[in-house]
């Protein structure tokens, strides 16, 4: 199955970036093409099959829909910056839950401690799905108060 969309993914990636550019953020609220264009993008098929929204379009006079969006385009920036409150609360509440999450320890000299297997650091695949994540135990030989420690 995933062969099949391998040589394929040219033919979807357009698609895709699409649905992303549109779908709105949950870190700003909106999407990134109404960020960037001051408005809510029109679909194909909503272009296509005459919808409310487009009668409406269609039957305004030329002057009064260059008003519309003389009028969205002003209130651009002050979407941009409601987006950015939005995006800073939203890096605040994730950096608190982090923080709910972590536990700060202190490590003394003559402590035995286990240390991350080098290629779980690296982010890199073991030897085998059942190689160990852990190395040691080794003993603390020097704990600086800057978190700097010595291992043996």
């Amino acid at each position: 199955m995933s062969q099949k969309y391998t040589r394929e993914l040219a033919t979807h990636l357009p698609d895709s970036l699409w649905a992303y550019r549109n779908s709105p953020k949950s870190a700003t609220g909106v999407s990134p093409f109404s960020l960037v264009y001051g408005t809510e993008v029109m679909s194909l098929a909503e272009v296509m099959t005459p919808s409310l929204r487009v009668m409406q379009m269609l039957e305004k006079e030329k002057g009064v829909f260059t008003a519309k969006r003389c009028e969205d385009l002003e209130e651009l920036d002050e979407k941009r910056e409601k987006a950015q409150k939005h995006s800073r609360k939203y890096r605040q509440r994730m950096t608190k839950a982090y923080g709910k999450m972590t536990k700060e320890r202190v490590f003394e000299e003559g402590q035995l401690v286990l240390k991350v297997a080098d290629h779980i650091r690296r982010g890199m695949a073991g030897q085998s799905k059942f190689s160990p994540k852990w190395e040691g135990p080794f003993v603390m030989r020097e704990a600086h108060a800057s978190r700097y420690y010595c291992l043996a």
